[in-house]
């Protein structure tokens, strides 16, 4: 298991934690929200990403802590 944040161009939102309940929301400036969360392998992490991609949503950054 590794533990991810995941950096997003919009505020928190309701509708933007409710779509993510695996992962934590955290808005980090009026623009700019990170979720953060422990996923089991890549194949968890694609399928976020895919979801996220679904949504139209944008992705500024992915980062994986060691």
């Amino acid at each position: 298991m590794k533990r991810y944040e995941i950096r997003l161009p919009y505020a928190l939102s309701d509708r933007l934690a409710a779509a993510f309940p695996e992962m934590e929301a955290v808005q980090i400036a009026p623009a700019t929200t990170i979720l953060i969360g422990t996923l089991r392998d890549q194949t968890e992490l694609h399928g976020l990403l895919a979801r996220m991609a679904d949504m139209g949503l944008e992705i500024l950054e992915v980062r994986q802590d060691a």
